[in-house]
C-alpha cells in the first residue's frame, strides 16, 4: 500500500522548511553574518528559527558536503575559514566551466534573458543602492546566464562557486570594492553585448578574460 496524502503532504513540508533552513543558513554564512570559525550548535539554531532539531541537522549536512562548514567531535559545526588557495580554486573551476557555458548562452538565449540582464547590471551601476545590493546584482548575472545555458549539473556546481565568491567579497572589503569598479562594470557589459549579437566566440572570451581579471582582484585582497 502507498503513502497516505496526509503522509505525502507531511513529507512536502518537512522538505520545505528544511529548504528553507539550508537557504536561510548558507545566505547567513555567504554574507558573513555566520563568520569563520563560528560554531553553529542545532539547538541553538532550531530555537533561532522557530524549527525543530531536524531540519536544521539535514541543513548543515548539506552544508558540510558544500564545504561550507566543518564537523568536529564534541563541537559539532563550525564554519569554514576561506584562504587563498581556496579562492584558487574556485576561481580555476569557474574558468573550466562558465566560459563555455556563456557560450552555449548565447546560441540559445532569450529576450528575457537578455532584458534580465540588462536590470541586473543596471542595478549594479546604481550608486544608490546599497553595497550588499550591487553585490547580489553582480552574483545574479552569472546566475543567469548559467541558467539559461540549460545544464542543470553545471549551474549547480556554479552555484556553489558563485556563493563562494561572494563570500570572499564579504569577508575581505577589497574584494568588494572591485564589483562597483570600471574594470568589472565593463566587463558584464562586453559579455552582455556579446549574448545580445548571439556571439558565441565572443561571449567564451569576454567571460573568461572576466574572470581571469576578477581572480587577480580577489587574489590581491587577501
Amino acid at each position: 500500500m502507498g503513502p497516505t496524502l496526509t503522509t505525502a503532504v507531511q513529507e512536502t513540508d518537512q522538505d520545505s522548511v528544511a529548504h528553507r533552513v539550508l537557504q536561510t543558513l548558507r545566505q547567513e554564512i555567504v554574507s558573513a553574518r555566520l563568520e569563520p570559525g563560528q560554531v553553529i550548535r542545532e539547538t541553538e539554531t532550531a530555537a533561532r528559527l522557530g524549527v525543530s532539531k531536524t531540519p536544521v541537522r539535514e541543513a548543515l549536512h548539506a552544508l558540510l558536503w558544500e564545504d561550507f562548514v566543518m564537523v568536529f567531535p564534541r563541537r559539532g559545526y563550525v564554519v569554514r575559514q576561506i584562504g587563498i588557495n581556496d579562492i584558487r580554486e574556485v576561481m580555476d573551476l569557474r574558468l573550466s566551466i562558465e566560459p563555455r557555458i556563456t557560450a552555449v548562452a548565447a546560441r540559445v538565449r532569450s529576450d528575457e534573458l537578455i532584458q534580465q540582464l540588462e536590470g541586473l547590471l543596471e542595478r549594479q551601476l546604481d550608486e544608490s543602492r546599497s553595497l550588499p545590493e550591487r553585490l547580489t546584482a553582480a552574483s545574479d548575472f552569472h546566475r543567469a546566464i548559467a541558467s539559461m545555458a540549460g545544464n542543470k549539473r553545471a549551474e549547480r556546481l556554479l552555484r556553489t562557486y558563485f556563493d563562494e565568491t561572494t563570500r570572499t567579497h564579504y569577508l575581505f572589503p577589497r574584494a568588494t570594492d572591485h564589483v562597483v569598479s570600471d574594470a568589472e562594470l565593463q566587463s558584464h557589459r562586453r559579455i552582455l553585448d556579446a549574448l545580445t549579437a548571439r556571439d558565441e566566440a565572443e561571449a567564451r572570451s569576454a567571460m573568461e578574460e572576466h574572470l581571469e581579471e576578477s581572480n587577480q582582484a580577489l587574489l590581491r585582497s587577501f
